[in-house]
C-alpha cells in the first residue's frame, strides 16, 4: 500500500503503478521467504543445541535432572504421591523424560526440532505476495485514480487488520493488535502519498 500510495500521489500512470506494484510484491515475497527461512533455520539449530545439551545432562547428571523435574511437577500442582508415580514412568523412558524436561523447563516442544524449515517461510512469502497483490489489483483494471486509491487502501487496511488481530485463529483473536497494524499501515501510506504529492509538484 505504501508504494502504490506514493506513486499515486506522484501522479504516475495507473499502468506503471500496477507494474511497479506487482514487481514490488514479487520482490518482497522473495525477500520475505529467504529472511524467514534463515530465521527459522537458526531457530531450529538453537533448538537442537538445547535438545542435545539437555540429553547430555540427563545422562551425566541424572540425580540433578530428576530433582529439577520433581520441582517442576510440584510447581504445576502435583502432590508428592503423583510426582512419585510420574517420576517412575519418566525414569524408565529417557525419551519421554527428555521431552517433558524440554517442555516444562525450556518451553520447547521436541517435535519442532524435526519440522521442515521451508514450510513457514513458504507460507510467509505467499501470504506477503497475496496481500501485496491485493493492493495493486485496483490499478490493473483501469478504474479512476481516486477509486483505485480508495479500494487499494481499503483492501490493504483490511488485510493488515486481519493479520495483526490473527482473525484467522479465533482463539487468539487480538482486536488491539489488528487496530495497531491497520493504523501503522494507514500512517505509512498517508505519509508516502504526501511524499508523492510533494515530488510531483517539484
Amino acid at each position: 500500500m505504501a508504494t502504490t500510495s506514493a506513486l499515486n500521489g506522484a501522479g504516475v500512470a495507473l499502468g506503471i503503478i500496477a507494474v511497479a506494484g506487482f514487481a514490488f510484491a514479487l520482490a518482497g515475497a522473495i525477500a520475505m521467504f529467504f529472511s524467514s527461512y534463515l530465521s527459522r533455520r537458526s531457530e531450529l539449530r538453537s533448538l537442537q543445541i538445547d535438545v542435545d545439551r539437555e540429553s547430555m545432562e540427563i545422562d551425566t547428571e541424572p540425580d540433578e535432572e530428576q530433582g529439577e523435574m520433581r520441582e517442576l511437577l510440584k510447581k504445576d500442582g502435583y502432590d508428592d504421591a503423583e510426582v512419585k508415580v510420574i517420576m517412575q514412568r519418566l525414569v524408565e523412558d529417557k525419551d519421554l523424560f527428555l521431552k517433558e524436561m524440554l517442555r516444562r523447563e525450556l518451553r520447547v516442544n521436541i517435535e519442532d526440532v524435526g519440522s521442515d524449515p521451508f514450510v513457514w517461510p513458504l507460507f510467509a512469502g505467499l501470504a506477503f505476495l497475496l496481500l501485496a497483490v491485493l493492493t495493486v489489483l485496483p490499478y490493473a483494471f483501469g478504474v479512476p485514480r481516486a477509486d483505485a486509491l480508495l479500494v487499494s487502501v481499503a483492501l490493504s487496511l483490511s488485510a493488515l487488520f486481519c493479520l495483526g488481530s490473527r482473525a484467522f485463529v479465533p482463539r487468539n483473536f487480538n482486536l488491539r493488535g489488528g487496530i495497531e497494524s491497520a493504523l501503522i499501515g494507514a500512517v505509512a501510506g498517508g505519509l508516502l502519498y504526501l511524499v508523492g504529492l510533494a515530488v510531483s509538484s517539484i
